[in-house]
């Protein structure tokens, strides 16, 4: 069944939500950022998906509220932003950390990321941030030149890439539903984990999600839907649970 991934994003320290990727367009919460992963977990996250939006646009670093993060979560912490070189991705792995996401390096280093894959298959994340079905890299503003989602989703299958997390720029942060034709497209040609993300709403969005992507593991992530108080983490799981009973 569908995993919930809680998202935190972060830029100067502070738990934010942009709208379409857009810094300029920011809404910043109060709450401490591992005050923020503690309450997912205890309402039965089962990841924390952390994004440095500062590392992500070049503009700084969040190391410190991350590490609290990875510390305090009782779940799995995936991290991303800015992991674009070797010494970055090392010393990353090198922490407690559960997963990184890596979005522009696969693509403009990949020599490199194959090497890596070998090593670290099941703690590296693709990210397939997608503008009108096509990846786009370094912080979402620049095309990947790799083709569509689907044709690149089935070059990292062939390549042994385990999990691909697909947002559809255009929806995130917008609480506008998921992008079902995109997600149907990527899970279509990759058998392993696919991660959900962009306009997801809340509860409604599980059942159309977790349809998508049968065939293979999945999860969701939610971001303003939590942080803006539509739905909790407590609502999803009891959604999820009705769902699995539905499904069984």
């Amino acid at each position: 069944m569908i995993a919930l991934w809680p998202a935190i994003d972060l830029m100067g320290g502070k738990v934010v939500r942009l709208l379409h990727g857009d810094p300029s367009q920011r809404t910043v919460y109060p709450e401490r950022a591992v005050e923020v992963a503690i309450r997912f977990a205890s309402e039965g996250a089962d990841g924390i998906h952390v994004v440095d939006l500062d590392a992500a646009f070049g503009t700084g670093g969040n190391a410190g509220p991350i590490s609290e993060i990875i510390a305090a979560s009782p779940v799995p912490v995936e991290v991303g932003g800015g992991l674009r070189n070797r010494d970055a991705i090392e010393a990353a792995l090198a922490s407690p950390v559960s997963r990184l996401v890596l979005g522009s390096l696969p693509f403009r280093a990949p020599a490199l990321f194959e090497e890596l894959l070998r090593a670290h298959a099941e703690r590296l994340v693709v990210a397939l941030d997608c503008k009108e079905g096509r990846p786009t890299i370094h912080g979402w503003v620049e095309d990947a030149g790799a083709g569509d989602a689907a044709g690149v989703a089935r070059r990292f299958a062939a390549l042994g890439v385990r999990t691909l997390l697909v947002t559809d720029v255009a929806r995130d942060g917008a609480m506008t539903g998921p992008n079902l034709d995109l997600l149907a497209s990527v899970r279509a040609v990759f058998p392993g984990e696919v991660l959900a993300s962009g306009g997801m709403r809340g509860a409604e969005d599980l059942a159309p999600v977790a349809a998508v992507l049968a065939g293979g593991p999945a999860g969701a992530i939610f971001g303003r839907a939590l942080h803006s108080g539509a739905t909790t983490v407590v609502q999803l799981a009891a959604a999820r649970a009705a769902l699995r009973e539905v499904v069984s």
